[in-house]
């Protein structure tokens, strides 16, 4: 289990704006693949693949060697062909194979990819490690650190070179320089040069032709954020109560002022870019809900959101308008998302529809938009930044208490700030949902994000609900928040692999589950 003391974004807890099915394993490796295309140069003539553990087994049903293709292709995570990747580099006779290691101890969500063009090698491993988050962890024989924000190159020296001479290269543009030592030759080096902005083409080629560099790797920010400083505002939720209290702030307040100084952008930024969330969250639900989405392999029907909306407008729902509703809506999401549409990741796509399902069916019943709307995004966003910051967010890694839990507290933290509560409100929101659900087990059916992701993401609705209003009545956890988050990391290490996304216990272990995993990979080709 990997130790996370990160700074995150709030753009990193909700987000990113992807194509379906999976932010681990669909959007992480399409980013993988497009920094793979930057430090090639350019598109590949040959791709070889390599997934580890229960990846080499899921690939296919969350289209990671697509989306891995489409990065190298150049395409973004929410591209529209990320599913036609495969024949679109094979139509422009790039070749590609595959190696699959399942017994593997690595990382479960660990890809790598060795890559050809021209005369030019290049071999990247990376890890994906939660809605949508990824780690570059070595290129070539160097073990490096890269997460898709860094603009500038990394050098391979032939001998060493001193600070001054490199930054004598740079014209002012250098922000900070690492040193990996290589795991072959001792005696060579590779220089990372983080740079403020990207380098013009007319200076990295100036660098090739340095004698003593040996090989050039360019950097390009693909995230369109960055980490500009590395001091957090806060990095608890007790700190971010503290100061929004010390400010006499909002807790959404607070909540930009942490993002305009981690990231360095623009209040306009953080605001237009809560926009489009949200529109594309919207335009979720409508597409689930139009009858024109089709399940890519169709384990549960895709109209259920359908049945269940009928049934709320009949008058019938036990649970009441906002919550059927709000179920409706959360099921219609994770259809999009289960059909190759878009979605916004919040945390993961594959808890897509918890925070849009319940928020959306909130803001009609309470009629209202923009600010408000902006403003509970935000607390939702920095709650899952705070609690990403310590834990991981993904089912491979944590169970599904990372992705269905988190997603679910973040909920409730945002229904609470919609509904007037107050901050200290809002954070127990959070505590309450989040210690009662940990130990959910990630155990997907097959490999498709169907069962039992789909109607998980309606129980975590109404437990966001349940939460919420418990914490707008008065109620409190007794365990401190952060206390839960510190519970959650334990609990995540203790889970066990086969509970964690393998497909070998829980409901993926059932007689059903082995038949519908059968049928999946007879239809695939991929056993």
């Amino acid at each position: 289990m990997i130790e996370y003391q990160r700074l995150v974004s709030v753009f990193d807890a909700l987000g990113p704006v992807m194509t379906g099915p999976s932010s681990s394993h669909t959007a992480g490796m399409a980013r993988i693949g497009k920094i793979a295309r930057i430090l090639l140069g350019g598109t590949p003539e040959h791709i070889e693949l390599y997934f580890y553990g229960a990846l080499a087994v899921t690939y296919k049903g969350h289209f990671s060697d697509s989306a891995i293709v489409a990065g190298l292709l150049g395409m973004d995570e929410d591209a529209p062909d990320i599913a036609k990747a495969l024949d679109i580099a094979r139509d422009k006779g790039i070749t590609i194979s595959y190696r699959l290691e399942r017994d593997s101890d690595k990382n479960p969500n660990t890809v790598a990819v060795f890559l050809s063009r021209e005369q030019n090698n290049i071999y990247i491993e990376a890890s994906s490690i939660g809605g949508g988050e990824i780690l570059v962890s070595r290129v070539d024989e160097f073990p490096v650190s890269l997460k898709g924000d860094e603009d500038g190159l990394m050098l391979v020296a032939s001998k060493s070179l001193n600070d001054d001479e490199i930054i004598s290269l740079f014209e002012g543009n250098l922000i900070d320089i690492q040193y990996y030592k290589s795991e072959i030759d001792a005696q060579k080096k590779l220089i990372k040069c983080l740079s403020k902005k990207p380098l013009p083409l007319s200076l990295i080629e100036r660098f090739k032709n340095v004698a003593v560099i040996e090989k050039v790797y360019p950097l390009k920010n693909i995230l369109g954020y960055k980490l500009i400083d590395h001091k957090p505002l806060f990095s608890t939720i007790e700190g971010f109560l503290q100061y929004s209290f010390s400010k006499g702030i909002s807790l959404p307040e607070a909540a930009i002022h942490y993002e305009m100084k981690r990231s360095g952008v623009s209040r306009d930024y953080i605001v237009q870019k809560l926009e489009y969330i949200w529109k594309t969250m919207n335009q979720s639900v409508k597409e689930g809900l139009s009858g024109n989405r089709k399940l890519i392999a169709s384990f549960v029907p895709s109209d259920d959101p359908i049945r269940m909306l009928n049934w709320v407008k009949g008058g019938h729902s036990l649970s009441g308008d906002v919550i059927g509703n709000a179920i409706a809506n959360a099921l219609a999401a994770m259809v999009t998302n289960g059909s190759l549409g878009c979605v916004v990741a919040a945390p993961t796509a594959g808890s897509c529809g918890v925070l849009a399902g319940a928020l959306i069916a909130v803001a009609e019943k309470l009629h209202v938009q923009g600010i408000e709307i902006r403003d509970s995004l935000l607390v939702g966003a920095m709650i899952g930044a705070l609690v990403a910051m310590r834990a991981p967010v993904s089912g491979a890694m944590g169970g599904c208490q990372s992705e269905i839990g988190v997603a679910s507290a973040m909920a409730a933290a945002s229904l609470v700030q919609l509904a007037g509560g107050t901050a200290k409100q809002v954070v127990h929101a959070f505590a309450l949902v989040m210690k009662n659900i940990l130990g959910l087990v990630c155990d997907p059916v097959g490999g498709p994000v169907e069962i039992p992701c789909i109607k998980r993401n309606a129980i975590g609705v109404v437990a966001a609900f349940a939460g919420a209003d418990m914490a707008l009545a008065g109620i409190e956890s007794t365990i401190p928040p952060d206390e839960v988050i510190t519970a959650l990391v334990s609990v995540q290490k203790l889970l066990p692999f086969e509970l964690r996304g393998s497909m070998l216990g829980g409901l993926a272990s059932t007689p059903t589950a082995n038949t519908l995993k059968e049928r999946w990979l007879n239809m695939i080709n991929c056993k």
